[in-house]
């Protein structure tokens, strides 16, 4: 069992971007794009909208395992920055950080403790916290990730900022070793509060890659590289069309829809 539980955590952070590698994969309309469904949150963004209208540094937290972080910790590649590097484009005008806190094989309630270790520290506009795979590759009941969820989406609440869950990331082995359902139904369930938005990244890439793009597990290994930061791009890019439409900001570059 434990074999296996390492296996999945291994194959987690098969795609986290390596932070040395040499190059930009430069994203296309084409290669990214994705239903409305994707970029539209259904929430409102308060925090974010409010501190675009005074002029005030714009603070995202990002909060996650390897995927999040990147494979050093460094997280320069990762989606999460790349939404930042998105957003700063779309709103030069505007002073954008990114935090970014984690590790590989972080479970839901570390994070929560990091999460209110930061919170204490700085006030952020915006949580992005993806969260759920480690639970399911070691098989944890989905109620402990639902009352992890509780915790870190009230601290977040008592914090004054904006939240998004972020769900796990879709890959065929994983689905085929464990059952991800329960866990993905816990996240919706948590982003039906009315202040809680879900980017559904698992269904996202489960789009992409049943229509033939960012198809990590069939890469062949000297393309891996390219491909990993090609989906962290396209990933980067919708999810900053998220965040600027729940904040009512304008859309960075568009993305064209199927």
């Amino acid at each position: 069992m434990r074999y296996v539980i390492a296996s999945l955590l291994s194959y987690l952070a098969f795609a986290a971007p390596a932070i040395a590698a040499s190059g930009v994969w430069e994203p296309t309309p084409e290669a990214c794009a994705a239903p409305a469904e994707f970029e539209t949150p259904g929430k409102t963004f308060p925090q974010l909208a409010l501190a675009t209208r005074h002029d005030i540094p714009l603070e995202f937290l990002a909060v996650g395992s390897g995927t999040t972080v990147g494979q050093d910790g460094g997280g320069g590649r990762a989606f999460p920055f790349r939404m930042i590097e998105v957003l700063r484009a779309a709103l030069p005008e505007h002073e954008i950080h990114l935090t970014i806190r984690g590790a590989r094989g972080l479970t839901a309630e570390q994070m929560v403790t990091l999460m209110q270790q930061e919170l204490k520290e700085k006030r952020f506009a915006m949580v992005l916290w993806q969260t759920g795979a480690v639970e399911a590759a070691r098989g944890s009941p989905p109620e402990e990730l639902r009352s992890t969820l509780a915790a870190g989406i009230a601290a977040v609440r008592a914090a004054g900022s904006d939240m998004v869950l972020i769900d796990p990331q879709y890959n065929r082995f994983l689905s085929n070793k464990v059952n991800l359902l329960p866990y993905l139904q816990v996240l919706k369930q948590a982003s039906d509060l009315p202040d809680v938005a879900l980017f559904r990244r698992y269904d996202l890439i489960k789009y992409w890659v049943d229509g033939g793009r960012h198809d990590l597990e069939q890469v062949k290994k000297s393309d891996q590289e390219a491909a990993v930061d090609a989906l962290h791009t396209c990933l980067g890019l919708v999810l900053a069309h998220f965040v600027a439409r729940g904040a009512g900001l304008p859309v960075p570059m568009p993305v064209a829809s199927p």
